[in-house]
């Protein structure tokens, strides 16, 4: 009854959103042609956060906009906007991420970064300053993401609900990415947004070592930005010796797969 945003591992739940929200306030992450039945109310008391039982369909809205619009509310949500994003079960959906992101006109947007468990409590915020970007579970327990933390943006890992933060990578790594944790959490892969000559970078991390490894370069036709830009978003095979990636580096937009054994097998 409800498009999916995320699937639990074991295949058991759903999480998802209004996708018609999302394509108003973050164009190129919803869906267009659909009427937001919220639109004109900053922060609804019936939108929100679904989670949903993959085999019968039930469903029930366990967090809501107007909720967390009043979770420790600042004037920097005086007059803004409020939509989530980006939502991702941890390995054994006991909890999920979910980023709530807010917009005042003229002024641009901010974005805290939350977990929460299946029934929309426990919620733990993780990052409160203004900037989080993109982040991947590492277990069920820690999340790393590029966020701002006191005054820097870097990759941090973060303890659920345990307060710590580490900073990964801070000698090695100055821009932001699709970053995620291999099977075994001893590689990190990630990327970059388009250089000055519009190339994308490839890159993996060894946890053990902090050797950085850039393992290709990627271009993208400027006239692909925007709604139209393909990120490589590499994600990781289930053996830690491959990735694939999305690009339009040759004959247009395509899935490419990278054996990356050479570099993991040291």
């Amino acid at each position: 009854p409800l498009p999916v945003y995320n699937a639990s591992i074991d295949g058991r739940l759903g999480v998802t959103l209004n996708f018609a929200r999302v394509h108003r306030t973050r164009r190129g992450y919803g869906y267009c042609c659909v009427p937001d039945p919220g639109e004109g109310d900053p922060a609804p008391e019936d939108d929100g956060i679904w989670v949903m039982d993959l085999d019968s369909g039930d469903h029930e809205l366990v967090i809501t906009l107007a909720q967390m619009a009043a979770h420790q509310a600042d004037e920097r949500m005086e007059g803004a906007e409020h939509w989530f994003n980006h939502l991702l079960w941890n390995e054994d959906a006991s909890r999920f991420i979910f980023l709530h992101r807010w917009s005042q006109p003229g002024k641009g947007w901010y974005t805290r970064l939350y977990t929460a468990d299946p029934k929309g409590e426990n919620i733990h915020l993780l990052a409160d300053e203004g900037m989080v970007s993109h982040f991947d579970w590492r277990g069920s327990d820690k999340v790393i993401a590029w966020s701002r933390y006191k005054g820097r943006d870097e990759y941090h890992l973060f303890g659920d609900g345990v307060g710590s933060v580490e900073i990964i990578g801070g000698d090695v790594f100055d821009v932001d990415g699709h970053c995620s944790y291999d099977p075994t959490d001893e590689w990190i892969l990630t990327d970059t947004y388009p250089d000055a000559t519009q190339h994308r970078t490839l890159i993996l991390y060894d946890t053990r070592s902090g050797q950085r490894y850039d393992i290709g370069r990627f271009y993208a036709p400027p006239e692909y930005g925007g709604e139209l830009r393909c990120d490589l978003h590499p994600r990781w095979s289930r053996d830690s010796r491959k990735v694939c990636i999305d690009s339009l580096h040759e004959d247009g937009r395509q899935m490419w797969v990278v054996d990356v054994s050479p570099v993991v097998d040291g």
